[in-house]
């Protein structure tokens, strides 16, 4: 008898999910994924997501246009029209799925209820396997030119923890810019 070794969404996602009312500031927003150390935030009032908030959301749609964090809430600068994952779904879909639409984030939503989120980096650590996927989106969503140096790719940079666009390879580790020139200052 052959035993299905598929994973699912379900193996990958973090269930306990960060989420917030629509009315939420950004700054609270901001505050919130500071202290939690996420960079996103599902909005809802109910049990289904109604939309998502990154850093770059912030950064794009309010820092870089000049507007008071506390002014603004999180329902004026979310991503609607979430495109969402169910947790019985392999996780070769799902990838496939951010890599289509140029997401790092699914929603994981079971009969109309939030159960999780699947993030690129929840992808890479459970399925390393489909890490070419990812970093193929991602060299063509943010149009780097990854030419010059070849160990560079995105994903969480093993000394810090932060997700990055550009991850450059050290001594055997992926680390991003800063900790590389810790690294090299040692």
């Amino acid at each position: 008898m052959e035993m299905d070794t598929q994973v699912t969404v379900h193996d990958a996602m973090t269930s306990s999910v960060i989420t917030v009312d629509p009315e939420t500031s950004i700054a609270q927003a901001a505050a919130i994924m500071s202290q939690k150390g996420i960079g996103s935030l599902i909005i809802r009032s109910n049990s289904e997501p109604e939309g998502l908030i990154t850093e770059s959301d912030i950064i794009t749609k309010v820092v870089s246009m000049d507007i008071q964090a506390s002014q603004i809430t999180v329902a004026e600068v979310m991503t609607r029209d979430l495109i969402k994952i169910t947790p019985g779904s392999e996780l070769n879909e799902a990838a496939r799925t951010m890599a289509k639409n140029k997401i790092r984030r699914l929603p994981v939503v079971n009969n109309g209820v939030l159960v999780g989120i699947l993030t690129s980096t929840d992808v890479m650590t459970v399925s390393p396997e489909l890490t070419e996927i990812l970093v193929e989106n991602a060299k063509m969503s943010h149009q780097i030119d990854y030419s010059d140096n070849e160990k560079s790719v995105p994903g969480t940079c093993e000394v810090c923890g932060n997700y990055l666009d550009y991850l450059d390879e050290v001594d055997g580790k992926y680390v991003c810019e800063e900790c590389k020139e810790d690294l090299e200052g040692e």
